[in-house]
Formats: C-alpha cells, sequence, structure tokens
C-alpha cells in the first residue's frame, strides 16, 4: 500500500518495497535530456519505426522539449516518470529538423519530421481552462507502481486547470485502466492511420 505525503510545494510518494520516496514537481529547464529518455522509452514502440536505439531518439527529442509544459516524479537525483500538461498557448514538445536528422538519420528523421510534426505541435481546439496531458511516461524499472497515476493526480493539482484532457490508444489497457481510476471517462473515439482506435477522455475537477 502506498502512501503520499502532500506539503505546499510537491508529493511525495513513498513506493512499497523500496523504502525511497518519489518526488513530484515542474521540471526544470537543464532536464530536457531526462525527460527525453523517459519518453523514449516510455514510448519505444512508436518511435521504433523511425530508429530502435532509446538514446539516439531522446537525443533527437531534446531540443525540442519545452520543460515548463512537464512535470516530472524524481527518485534521488534521477527522474523515473514525466507527464505534459500543455493548453491552448503551446505544446510540451516540439520537432526539431536538424536534430531528428543529425540522430534517427537523414532519410528516417526527415520522415519522423513529417509524422510527428503534426502530432506533437499542433493546436489544441480547448479553452485556456482546459490543461492537455501528453507524454506521460515512467522509466521500465519503476512501471506498476503507481508513479504514473501519483504524478498524474499531484501534476494536475499543481497545474490547476478546471478540466484536462487526453487521448489514448484503445489498445493501451494499462493506460486506459490508470486514467479511468483517475476519474476520466471516454467522450470520443476515432480511428488513426492504420486502422488503430484512438480514444479521447476527460475529467472535470469542480
Amino acid at each position: 500500500m502506498e502512501e503520499v505525503y502532500v506539503s505546499s510545494n510537491h508529493s511525495c510518494r513513498q513506493i512499497a518495497g523500496r523504502n525511497s520516496e518519489v518526488v513530484i514537481r515542474p521540471a526544470r529547464d537543464d532536464e530536457r535530456i531526462a525527460i527525453a529518455r523517459c519518453i523514449a522509452e516510455g514510448f519505444e514502440r512508436d518511435f521504433s519505426f523511425f530508429r530502435r536505439n532509446v538514446e539516439a531518439v531522446a537525443k533527437a527529442l531534446e531540443p525540442g522539449i519545452r520543460p515548463q509544459k512537464f512535470y516530472v516524479a524524481v527518485q534521488g537525483a534521477e527522474i523515473v516518470g514525466v507527464a505534459g500538461i500543455s493548453d491552448a498557448s503551446g505544446r510540451a514538445v516540439h520537432t526539431d529538423t536538424r536534430s531528428y536528422r543529425r540522430h534517427l538519420g537523414l532519410v528516417m528523421g526527415t520522415v519522423a519530421v513529417l509524422v510527428l510534426k503534426r502530432e506533437f505541435e499542433r493546436q489544441l481546439p480547448y479553452p485556456p481552462t482546459t490543461g492537455f496531458i501528453e507524454f506521460v511516461a515512467t522509466r521500465k524499472r519503476f512501471r506498476h507502481q503507481g508513479v504514473a497515476s501519483g504524478l498524474l493526480r499531484e501534476g494536475m493539482r499543481q497545474a490547476g486547470y478546471a478540466a484536462y484532457v487526453l487521448d489514448v490508444m484503445a489498445d493501451n489497457h494499462p493506460a486506459l485502466s490508470c486514467y479511468a481510476k483517475l476519474g476520466f471517462r471516454g467522450v470520443d473515439s476515432g480511428k488513426e492511420r492504420g486502422g488503430r482506435v484512438k480514444v479521447l477522455m476527460r475529467l472535470d475537477m469542480s
């Protein structure tokens, strides 16, 4: 069983069996590569089309990370989980063509920009009072320990939006279960390229 300690500026989560606290806080400017590594590892399946080397993917993503849009879960000095919370003012990750080509190769880097730019950078159709949750990821050895749910719960509290929305693939059952336990409910769905179904979920805080 987990115990959560919340102070005025952060949350500490004691993970059962590890005797260590995970602190939830806003990301800092010098944490781009650590955030990128979490994302590259968490979405390894998706990025593997472009390159299977997780570290190369992380380095490609690094310049486009917007730390001010992220909350992080930290154990000791290590970032073990991340969650982006964007809004109508801008997204959490942008594509950097030069970095993609350098680390993914000229051809696949160019393809990655063409494929990911719209996904990462499209303008959100939500009011300023709504936060959009994206890039929720946990390092492999910290999965299934409540880090993601604790990070989201405290990150949403700190961000202070009136409502939150997110989208998730319908076949990502662990993520769907996590979001449902936090109070998110499905409001729409649609097919992506390749036939996979994406579910749009919403949580009203009031």
